[in-house]
C-alpha cells in the first residue's frame, strides 16, 4: 500500500514540477482588458494515463505569466512577467506549492474552446498545446493581496 501511494504521489509531483526547458509560452494575440491571450506548448515524457491536460496546460500559463513574461509572436509585444525577482519561487516556495498544488491557479485561466492539442513527437513523448486566457488583472491583484508582489499602494 504504501509503494502505491508513493508512486502516485511520485507521479503527481513529476507532472506538476516545471523547469524552464519543459514549456514555451507565447503571446497569441491581443486579449481583452486585463487578460493575456497566450499560447503555451508543453514537451512531456511517455504519456501517462491519468493525466488532466487541461490542468497542465493551465498550470504552465499561470506560472510563464508570474514567471516568464510572454515572447513576442505573430506582431504582438512581449510582456514581462508579473514577478521581477527570478529568486522568489525558491525563496517562498511553501506558497507557491500549495498555490499549484491546491488548484488556485485554475481560477485565473481559461483554455480557449478547442484549442487544446496532444501531439506525439517521439516515441514515447508527446507535446500538449493550447491557447489560453490568463485573468493577468485578477492574478496580480491576488499576488498583491497575498504579499508576493508589491502594488502600486505601497509606494505612498
Amino acid at each position: 500500500m504504501k509503494k502505491i501511494l508513493l508512486s502516485l504521489l511520485f507521479a503527481c509531483c513529476c507532472v506538476l514540477t516545471a523547469t524552464a526547458q519543459d514549456y514555451n509560452i507565447t503571446t497569441a494575440g491581443q486579449g481583452a482588458e486585463g487578460n493575456y491571450l497566450v499560447k503555451v506548448s508543453v514537451a512531456m515524457k511517455g504519456k501517462e494515463k491519468g493525466q488532466d491536460a487541461e490542468a497542465i496546460v493551465k498550470r504552465y500559463a499561470v506560472h510563464g505569466v508570474m514567471f516568464r513574461g510572454l515572447m513576442a509572436a505573430n506582431g504582438y509585444a512581449q510582456q514581462k512577467p508579473l514577478i521581477s525577482d527570478p529568486n522568489l519561487e525558491t525563496t517562498k516556495s511553501e506558497w507557491f506549492n500549495a498555490f499549484f498544488e491546491s488548484g488556485a491557479y485554475k481560477k485565473y485561466v481559461t483554455i480557449v474552446n478547442s484549442s487544446l492539442l496532444s501531439t506525439k513527437i517521439g516515441k514515447k513523448d508527446y507535446e500538449l498545446s493550447a491557447t489560453l486566457v490568463v485573468n493577468k488583472e485578477s492574478l496580480l491583484k491576488y499576488l498583491q493581496d497575498e504579499g508576493i508582489v508589491k502594488g502600486f499602494s505601497n509606494l505612498w
